[in-house]
């Protein structure tokens, strides 16, 4: 009977771990794809469709993941 009132315990405990951390990366990833949304806009307004790599190196500088 021990046992399983630990077996229970324990995985009640884990699932509010999984749970707060998966709270915890939605708020990031939310905040990631505005300024995401807002580099893309940039990136449109300085440079035209004719020069797609151009805007991406924009997209990535802007991001600073270049």
């Amino acid at each position: 009977m021990k046992s399983i009132l630990m077996t229970i315990a324990a995985a009640l405990l884990a699932t509010t771990f999984a749970v707060s951390a998966d709270a915890a990366t939605k708020k990031k990833g939310t905040a990631m794809t505005a300024k995401q949304q807002a580099c893309v806009e940039q990136a449109k307004k300085k440079y035209s469709a004719i020069h797609f790599l151009k805007r991406r190196a924009a997209e990535k500088k802007c991001m600073g993941t270049a």
